[in-house]
């Protein structure tokens, strides 16, 4: 099941946060994980996080907030580090020097924590907070499909000798490998997985049973497909709520 919520500009914060609660309130399972904060890692100043980041944060944090009683809600934090390619080369198994020293270790900035912070307060307990890195596990999506690609002629299929590969699903076909890199649908794809899966000593079992996930509105494409990608070729079953904001990647 995928909902898609676009908040309207004119309406409140309270008013949005309480518009998605009534929505998807009662479809949301007991063991839930909350994306938001998307962001790109600033190695010039690792303290600095852009205000749409915040408000996701902050809604995020609203939503696990009217939403946990009874119910076990994590919260994750999306890295976009697809840009960060200074130096020579990079691909799956490949260390990045910049990358590295963005995750090595990721270090939250305040204004993030300080909303964290502010709710662990009021719940008197603490609260997971997660990370991933989009590009990691973009290669991660890769590796999945490289021994089964062509094998999976109904979901993939290759162009340019091979360095794009397409998926098609139900007629809606879209990038997930571009140059023999994978792109950002294809780190989304994983990361639905790794949110429905826990996989140790080769066995699978439920992790998070249900997601919601906040993004700024240009990324709706690559989250959409993403979805599409994860569910198809990992067989999920996973009620995904995604809620795009913001319209400053259009100006």
């Amino acid at each position: 099941m995928r909902e898609n919520i676009i908040f309207e500009e004119s309406c409140n914060f309270e008013q949005n946060i309480s518009d998605v609660v009534k929505f998807i309130g009662d479809k949301i399972t007991k063991k839930c994980l909350v994306a938001g904060g998307h962001t790109v890692v600033n190695l010039q100043d690792r303290f600095k996080v852009s205000s749409e980041a915040i408000n996701s944060v902050k809604m995020a944090l609203a939503l696990i907030d009217r939403l946990r009683i009874g119910r076990e809600m994590d919260f994750l934090i999306p890295l976009n580090d697809f840009y960060m390619e200074k130096d020579a080369g990079t691909d799956e198994g490949k260390a990045n020097s910049y990358r590295k020293e963005a995750y090595n270790p990721y270090i939250v900035p305040p204004e993030i924590l300080k909303v964290v912070q502010l709710y662990e307060k009021r719940w008197n307990t603490t609260t997971n907070i997660y990370y991933c890195s989009e590009k990691n596990m973009a290669d991660k999506f890769k590796r999945h499909i490289k021994s089964s690609k062509k094998e999976n002629k109904e979901l993939f299929y290759p162009l340019n000798e091979n360095r794009d590969w397409y998926m098609s699903i139900d007629g809606h076909e879209f990038p997930v490998i571009t140059n023999n890199k994978p792109n950002c649908a294809a780190g989304n794809a994983a990361t639905l997985r790794d949110i429905r899966y826990e996989v140790s000593c080769n066995k699978v079992k439920d992790k998070y049973t249900s997601h919601i996930g906040i993004y700024p509105l240009c990324s709706m494409k690559n989250v959409l497909d993403g979805y599409l990608a994860g569910e198809a070729f990992y067989h999920l079953s996973l009620p995904t709520y995604f809620i795009f904001t913001g319209k400053s990647c259009f100006r």
